[in-house]
């Protein structure tokens, strides 16, 4: 699988699997299977309630698949509750507890949280200095809270972000925001979940015929193409393994912006219910 390099030059996997609510069992079958397939890269947060498990899970497949801890990417993220009780140093520490691991890959804010996130980020600096953690970003912030980061004078630009995309979201102005200051895009709900509209898509069909490939795979080819990083979940083997089969095939420029014409805005998970104030 080939890369991102991030602004400081760290090397992030095209595709990542998401990990958000499975429980032991289920992990450790999905992780094995992913890691067999060829992915090296997964993502969890304090808040799914399973970070622990997460690093259960990989430490087990590691030894049982031979493939080394450098060999793998792992994201993790702080949630609100830790960022009110501002003790960021003490939270790097369990996290990295958790996941039984001397660092972490990508350490991302999970909300920008009003009235402490830019304190947050100013304390995940600190903790990037100390190299428990390779690259730091946040998820779900939108162009004015990157302002308000960039007006507080930080000294490290955020290396990653990961939001809400997919074909019926494009959001073209924070693409284009992030773009412009070299700052990496993660990809939750890549697939838009496969709903109807998704489904039925007459591009998206015409596509999938064209190249013999399913939705799914000229969803994620899209998203590849357009320079952004697909964070899905699956827990079916099978689905994993197509999933990574995207990189046999190319579409052209005219068949990516036909499939960005379906965007809508529309979006699955709306930020006000996670973080107040948003």
């Amino acid at each position: 699988m080939d890369f991102v390099e991030l602004s400081n030059h760290y090397k992030m996997p095209l595709i990542v699997m998401s990990t958000n609510w499975m429980d032991y069992k289920e992990m450790k079958r999905v992780v094995l299977s992913g890691l067999q397939c060829g992915y090296r890269a997964f993502d969890t947060a304090r808040d799914y309630g399973n970070e622990h498990v997460v690093g259960k899970v990989i430490e087990e497949c590691l030894n049982e698949s031979g493939i080394k801890r450098n060999e793998i990417f792992i994201t993790t993220k702080i949630g609100n509750s830790q960022q009110v009780k501002g003790d960021i140093d003490r939270q790097i520490e369990i996290s990295l507890n958790n996941l039984r691991t001397d660092y972490i890959d990508l350490w991302l804010m999970h909300w920008p949280y009003p009235g402490h996130y830019i304190n947050t980020w100013h304390k995940m600096e600190e903790i990037y200095y100390t190299g428990k953690v390779k690259a730091i970003g946040m998820a779900n912030y939108q162009v004015r809270h990157f302002e308000q980061l960039f007006k507080a004078g930080i000294e490290i630009n955020p290396h990653c972000v990961q939001f809400e995309l997919h074909p019926m979201r494009t959001a073209d102005e924070l693409v284009a925001y992030c773009i412009s200051h070299k700052i990496a895009i993660q990809a939750y709900s890549p697939l838009c979940r496969m709903i109807e509209p998704i489904r039925t898509s007459s591009i998206l069909n015409e596509l999938s015929s064209k190249y013999n490939k399913s939705i799914g795979q000229i969803i994620l080819r899209w998203h590849i193409q357009k320079g952004t990083v697909p964070v899905f979940k699956s827990v079916k083997p099978e689905r994993l393994k197509e999933n990574i089969e995207i990189f046999d095939f190319e579409l052209t420029n005219e068949e990516i912006a036909r499939i960005s014409l379906l965007d809508e805005d529309y979006k699955f998970h709306l930020e006000s219910a996670s973080c107040p104030g948003y």
